[in-house]
């Protein structure tokens, strides 16, 4: 990280930036974006925490090595989360895990995400909780990453309601392309019913293919939201699945394969949309 602060190709934000990665629709790589851009991000010298949400448990397994337990105690506190620091009083430093990297932490999902779920239905800011409670504490990162799991709860909107950046992976495949409409309604419902103003809200598209019909439907969303995907898509490839078992990003596995250069491409594009111009460390 202290390399590629120096000479890496994404710069420090003035501005703390918050990215909520979500979409309702399963399997599109939104856990690999989302890990995939927070290790980047760490690798190039910028402190990030990921925070993830999904009950599956999908970016804690990705992000943090097996979990030894020799005693009570060890299972005590692996399972202190956020409902234990929001609704118990825990510090932060005992749910805040450290990675590989010292630029890169993580709030891992744990088994008390489904009480925190129910017990922030009864706040009277329930949507705020995060924004409110979480967030004034995380001062110290330059970037901070929701990770969410498909199905729309509490902790979504809670996520939706403390960034400012909203990411929403697109698979190019026919279940995805369906279901795009009615998905996208029920954000920009909750958007307006809250009254957000997002700094930015980006589409990705994901699993491309050569085949006819996954070509098309990516030529369908260039057409359709022109306004708001980025046209970099990443391809489907094996590398990726091999990167995520060995916990690091396509960059860092194979950094001569399409799937790097997609990744590169994509989170530079991504990063010069995110921060405004000269807001960055060290700009000129």
């Amino acid at each position: 990280p202290m390399i590629g602060e120096r000479f890496g190709f994404l710069k420090k934000p003035n501005k703390q930036q918050i990215i909520c990665v979500y979409t309702a629709k399963g399997g599109v790589l939104k856990t690999t974006l989302a890990y995939s851009l927070a290790r980047i991000l760490a690798l190039n010298g910028i402190k990030t925490l990921v925070i993830g949400l999904d009950i599956q448990c999908s970016i804690t397994d990705i992000t943090l090595p097996p979990r030894e337990v020799e005693s009570l105690t060890d299972i005590e506190n692996q399972n202190l989360g956020l409902y234990h620091h929001l609704f118990l009083d825990v510090p932060l430093e005992k749910i805040i895990k450290t990675t590989s990297l010292p630029t890169l932490s993580i709030i891992p999902e744990t088994t008390d995400l489904n009480a925190l779920e129910k017990k922030s239905r009864l706040e009277l800011r329930r949507e705020y909780l995060f924004r409110d409670k979480l967030i004034p504490k995380l001062t110290e990162y330059d970037v901070i990453i929701f990770d969410n799991g498909p199905s729309w709860n509490q902790l979504i909107e809670n996520a939706l309601t403390a960034s400012n950046n909203i990411i929403s992976p697109i698979g190019c495949d026919i279940g995805t392309y369906q279901a795009l409409q009615t998905n996208l309604n029920t954000l920009f419902e909750f958007q307006s019913a809250m009254q957000l103003s997002w700094d930015n809200f980006f589409l990705i598209p994901t699993l491309l293919e050569k085949t006819k019909l996954s070509q098309q439907i990516y030529g369908a969303y260039l057409n359709q939201y022109a306004d708001k995907i980025i046209p970099i898509p990443i391809r489907r490839g094996v590398k990726g699945q091999e990167a995520i078992i060995l916990k690091q990003s396509a960059i860092e596995h194979d950094p001569s394969s399409p799937l790097a250069q997609d990744y590169f491409e994509l989170i530079q594009e991504l990063w010069d949309r995110i921060l405004p111009l000269g807001d960055t460390d060290g700009a000129e």
